[in-house]
């Protein structure tokens, strides 16, 4: 390389040297100006600051109701003993058909059959719910709101109310909810809806009492006497609490009418689930008043409705029974059962199966054109008052005789013109069942027939030889 050549490459150097120490300083300002954050004064949130100031005004009293009994409301599971296939243990390939043709293996075991709701109404762990919850559980768990799960057993059931009562098996004191009236309640006035719609546990609703005193149609049955709601109960919700705005025990709510978001729901008043509950605690079962008197549907009056009632009308009373006591004759017409008119005769027969042991029933009646005030007391239906009810319902008189095997159930005789003898039913035949319970003493009829009054119907198993027929008569 020539003097000049060299001369010239290190000018070409050294400018290149002073280019880049001149750009170096004004890339690295124009970086840190790019990613260094604004001045503090400068940064604005995208939206308002939260208010974060707490309020009194959300602590409204439904919420203060909630935080005191949503404790006493659990989850009831019903699970069922079924029969569970076994699969066949193949041993080779030659197995593969073996669950076809062999016989096959069962196991029993547990399933899930029903999901529900009940309220704790003692702090000794009695629970509340429905009997169509737990009508066909084997076994029964209980979920409570801090999440223990506790094994639960019958105490008693009332299909006719559709209650049941279950204890908890618990060594503690629980939550409980305190029971109110519900003979005092007001159309309009707010409730709360607690309970485990489709497994959502401890779903809270509010609404109003709708109506009270309602009766509707269920299938082939009438229901009477229910708190009417807008508060929205869901499958799931059967068996849970309807409380006030003070968090008293209103009701149970039970059923829903149409759609699952028609907003009409009803649940069985306090005063008559707290009867039923206090009643299969003491005694297992419902004992209900007897009162002896018979009644039919007037005929319609010109322009009603298509099947509705023109009155209701004595049709007779029972021989010695409080009702001929009070003096209540046949044609007696019923305007009032304590102020409240009857629309059907169904719906008077269910009034006084709902009278407790010693209760007065007050009754206004109209006789030749007046109207008169006739109070009558309902009685403990005893044996012998069982045997007189079902003779003069079906017209049969049972006696117990003994033979090779046992005792057994005879038909000493059959009234001419009564229903057993429409019905074909001979002295001589033999009584097998009352409404499906097995019988075999006078004492094991006359309980359980009594225990039939309160579905309204006597289910006898005749047996003749070797045939044998049930037959179903009115015990109303």
């Amino acid at each position: 390389m020539t003097p000049a050549s060299r001369s010239r490459s290190l000018a070409r150097a050294a400018g290149l040297a002073l280019l880049a120490a001149a750009l170096a300083p004004r890339t690295a300002a124009s970086v840190a100006q790019t990613v260094a954050p604004p001045p503090a004064a400068e940064r604005r949130a995208a939206l308002p600051r939260p208010d974060e100031r707490p309020s009194p005004n959300r602590r409204t009293p439904v919420v203060a109701a909630v935080e005191r009994v949503r404790g006493a409301v659990v989850n009831v599971s019903a699970e069922e003993l079924v029969p569970i296939r076994v699969p066949s243990r193949r041993r080779s390939t030659g197995d593969l058909f073996a669950d076809l043709f062999e016989r096959p293996r069962y196991r029993r075991g547990y399933q899930v059959t029903s999901l529900g709701s009940g309220v704790i109404v003692s702090p000794d762990g009695y629970v509340l719910t429905n009997n169509h919850v737990v009508e066909r559980g084997a076994r029964f768990r209980v979920g409570l709101l801090d999440g223990r799960e506790l094994i639960a057993k019958v105490v008693g059931t009332d299909p006719s109310s559709d209650l049941a009562v279950l204890k908890l098996d618990a060594r503690e004191k629980l939550p409980f909810a305190a029971m109110g009236r519900s003979d005092d309640l007001l159309i309009g006035e707010t409730v709360i809806a607690i309970g485990n719609p489709f497994g959502l546990s401890h779903t809270v609703t509010t609404g109003v009492v709708s109506a009270v005193n309602r009766s509707f149609k269920a299938g082939d049955r009438t229901l009477f006497d229910f708190v009417q709601t807008d508060a929205s109960i869901n499958p799931g919700n059967s068996g849970g609490a309807l409380l006030d705005i003070e968090g008293r025990l209103l009701g149970i709510n039970t059923a829903i009418l149409g759609d699952r978001s028609a907003g009409i729901g009803f649940a069985i008043p306090i005063d008559r689930a707290r009867r039923v509950a206090e009643d299969l605690i003491a005694h297992g079962e419902v004992r209900e008043g007897y009162v002896g008197v018979s009644v039919d549907d007037l005929p319609p009056r010109e322009g009603s409705p298509e099947g509705a009632s023109g009155g209701v009308v004595v049709s007779g009373t029972d021989p010695g029974s409080p009702g001929e006591r009070a003096g209540l004759r046949k044609g007696d017409v019923v305007e009032a059962v304590a102020g409240v008119p009857p629309a059907s005769a169904e719906e008077f027969r269910f009034r006084m199966r709902e009278l407790p042991i010693g209760a007065v029933a007050r009754l206004e009646i109209a006789r030749g054109g007046e109207r008169r005030a006739v109070q009558v007391t309902a009685v403990e239906l005893s044996g012998p008052l069982v045997a007189d009810l079902v003779a003069s319902r079906t017209g049969i008189t049972v006696g117990e005789e003994r033979g090779a095997e046992g005792t057994f159930l005879v038909v000493r005789k059959v009234a001419p013109r009564s229903a057993a003898s429409q019905a074909g039913i001979q002295p001589g035949d033999l009584v097998r069942e009352v409404n499906s319970a097995e019988v075999a003493t006078l004492a094991e009829f006359r309980k359980t027939a009594a225990r039939a009054r309160r579905s309204g119907q006597l289910v006898l198993l005749f047996q003749r030889g070797y045939a044998a027929e049930r037959i179903a008569f009115d015990l109303d």
